[in-house]
């Protein structure tokens, strides 16, 4: 079973910017936490990431949590990307979580971006846990992810990622 969330933000900046932020930019500076969820505790094997098929270990609790990959790319419009095998038991009721994000341009210099994130439950028992956390928890958190990709991409932001074709 999959439940999913969306969000989106009107953000006064280019395309560009827009795209690049949410994957090109530090992860610490995007998922800062919210509530009893902890700020990201950054990434490793990094090597590859932003480009197409990229991947990375994204870092929770100061231990691997789970890896990231680019499933999708459309320049300045489309990124996709799924978090896998996950480590810890802090995510035990899902087996992966996608996430999308869509930029949408709007006239003067400015972009609507649109976050969605799909989780795909592990069984029935747990799907009300499934629902709950992602509907008390993590939109909270996917709301103030948005929040800080509108503040990097109004401002300059600083990519940790560059892309290559």
């Amino acid at each position: 079973m999959f439940l999913s969330k969306t969000h989106h933000i009107l953000v006064k900046s280019t395309e560009e910017k827009c795209f690049k932020v949410p994957i090109c930019c530090d992860l610490k500076e995007i998922m800062t936490g919210y509530g009893p969820l902890p700020p990201s505790g950054g990434v490793i094997n990094d090597q590859t990431w932003a480009n197409p098929k990229g991947e990375r270990t994204v870092i929770a609790f100061g231990k691997p949590l789970c890896s990231e990959k680019i499933i999708e790319r459309k320049e300045n419009t489309y990124w996709k990307y799924q978090l896998v095998d996950f480590k810890q038991k802090t995510f035990f009721f899902v087996r992966s979580v996608t996430g999308e994000i869509n930029i949408i341009k709007e006239q003067d210099n400015s972009c609507i971006i649109i976050s969605t994130y799909t989780f795909k439950n592990k069984n029935l028992l747990t799907l009300p846990i499934t629902f709950l956390f992602l509907h008390l928890l993590w939109s909270g958190l996917q709301k103030k992810g948005l929040y800080n990709m509108k503040k990097l991409a109004e401002g300059t932001p600083i990519y940790k990622y560059p892309i290559s074709s």
